[in-house]
């Protein structure tokens, strides 16, 4: 109870950051989007993916090699141990993020983008910037993940998204243009940066230079190699494919259509799961640390019944309220954004459960396995975009993107079951589904049925008012859940603690059993 308690707050920390920055990010991108118009706003969409591809490429492997080797090393109770994998670690990310923003450098030299013609260098140097900076602010940050400290990223990111609330606003009341909305990007990369570098070192966390032990140095240059080519083909697979082919056989306004879909199922993602994976590689690697396999199929079973709820959540609310929101937030100019939207948050919901799968092979060394499975999904994305993309363009993009990534986590799932010997509870999700099943249907028909602008939300209300009850009538939740959430509602003050008592006396008749220790 204690442990999960622990991982709730922290949860909780990193939610509360992930929703300001989420909200703060969508506002911001509606309001870029309404100012640019569709053409320049797919110049811009390219811009920060490219950018966001290039950081993927800084940091590679050594995010999650930060995460998982410094709670390890903290689990088997070796903190000295902890500070010198931070030291070589940061070191290596510098290094990494020199040599790609040179790379990066050299090739528009040497291929200009035809997009940016008229300010080649301009653009070059902002998204330099804003590369460098943005991949050390996500380097800092996962070495705080390792201590299990998750403030320093957390602030950096409620305080930076304030700036970038005023700063989009500010230039839209201003009439910005795409040069001064991509200088705003690299410079709120710049402040991250700095945030997170000033309150690392107020938590403590001090990397030192220290020798590691042999066969400790030996595991972390295999988990960098093997997670350095994952996160490459992971970044492949990240909508890359579909990003490079719709640029260049449809135009900068599907680009930005997908775009689009793809910052409002990130933002989705972040709001119900954000918290729940940043702190699942650091709990699971202290488990694993601390006691091996069992804790960390346990842990494996438990996550993946718990992104099965909130995906089904996300994919039903996808269904529900997706074309309502497009209009009301892009307007008219984006309707053809809609069935991107929709279809992408559909998916985005059954390809979060994932995340517990590649936690747990990352934490038990079975990057290969990952590699692997990865490759065969970057051959099948390949093969369906080109099949599709140039003849479909948007609609191929979206088939494309959607048969990948769920059969990469249909693959990733059974690979981290067999790996951990891990059993899934395949009964109460199941019920979890029939539920999902059913508010999507209802929320769907009185959003149809309501004929007012704001009709999805009604939709979108109901969804959520059927959900959660169904799933606590098909009994889906484990006494454990119930202790949890009525710990938490009794903090809330007098209707928390009304909530709190009414949850714990459905728990004898509703509640599943727990999980043997």
């Amino acid at each position: 109870m204690k442990d999960r308690l622990a991982l709730v707050r922290n949860a909780a920390l990193v939610a509360m950051a992930s929703y300001v920055e989420a909200a703060v990010g969508l506002f911001a991108g509606v309001v870029i989007a309404r100012t640019l118009g569709p053409a320049d706003y797919g110049r811009y969409a390219f811009a920060v993916w490219l950018c966001g591809a290039l950081m993927i490429a800084c940091n590679n492997a050594l995010t999650t090699s930060s995460i998982k080797f410094l709670a390890e090393a903290r689990g088997q109770g070796q903190p000295l141990v902890a500070d010198a994998l931070a030291h070589r670690l940061l070191g290596l990310q510098t290094a990494s993020s020199a040599l790609v923003v040179t790379l990066f450098c050299l090739y528009a030299a040497w291929r200009p983008f035809p997009d940016w013609r008229a300010s080649q260098w301009l653009f070059v140097a902002l998204i330099a910037l804003a590369v460098w900076s943005r991949a050390g602010f996500w380097m800092r940050g996962a070495l705080s993940k390792g201590y299990e400290s998750f403030v320093p990223e957390n602030i950096a990111l409620a305080s930076t998204a304030v700036l970038n609330l005023l700063l989009v606003v500010g230039l839209a009341f201003l009439g910005g243009n795409l040069q001064q909305f991509v200088a705003a990007y690299a410079l709120l990369g710049l402040v991250s940066n700095l945030l997170v570098r000033v309150f690392s070192r107020q938590v403590g966390m001090r990397p030192r230079r220290a020798a590691l032990a042999p066969a400790l140095a030996h595991r972390l240059r295999r988990h960098l190699w093997l997670t350095g080519v994952l996160m490459l083909l992971v970044m492949l697979t990240n909508r890359a494919v579909e990003m490079t082919m719709l640029k260049a056989y449809a135009n900068v306004v599907v680009v930005g259509y997908f775009a689009i879909a793809a910052t409002l199922t990130k933002g989705a993602v972040d709001l119900l799961v954000g918290g729940m994976s940043s702190v699942l590689l650091p709990s699971m690697s202290r488990l694993y640390g601390a006691g091996g396999h069992a804790p960390l199929a346990r842990m494996l079973s438990e996550s993946t019944r718990m992104y099965w709820f909130l995906g089904l959540a996300i994919a039903g609310l996808g269904l529900t309220v997706a074309e309502g929101l497009v209009h009301l937030l892009y307007g008219e100019r984006y309707d053809g954004a809609m069935s991107a939207v929709q279809w992408q948050l559909v998916v985005g919901g059954f390809s979060v459960m994932g995340g517990a799968a590649a936690a747990a092979l990352a934490t038990s060394d079975h990057q290969l396995d990952r590699i692997v499975l990865t490759a065969a999904a970057l051959v099948l994305n390949l093969l369906l975009g080109w099949l599709l993309i140039p003849r479909y363009w948007l609609t191929g993009a979206i088939v494309s993107f959607a048969v990948t990534h769920l059969a990469a986590t249909a693959a990733l799932m059974w690979m981290a079951l067999y790996r951990t010997g891990a059993r899934l509870p395949w009964a109460p999700m199941a019920r979890l589904l029939l539920a999902a099943v059913v508010a999507t249907g209802v929320g769907w028909w009185v959003a149809d049925a309501v004929h007012l602008k704001l009709a999805f939300v009604a939709g979108g209300a109901v969804f959520v008012s059927m959900y959660l009850p169904l799933s606590v009538v098909l009994r889906t939740w484990r006494e454990v859940d119930f202790d949890t959430f009525a710990h938490v509602l009794q903090r809330l003050g007098a209707p928390g603690r009304a909530a709190g008592q009414c949850l714990l006396g459905l728990k004898p008749r509703f509640a599943l059993a727990n999980l043997a220790a």
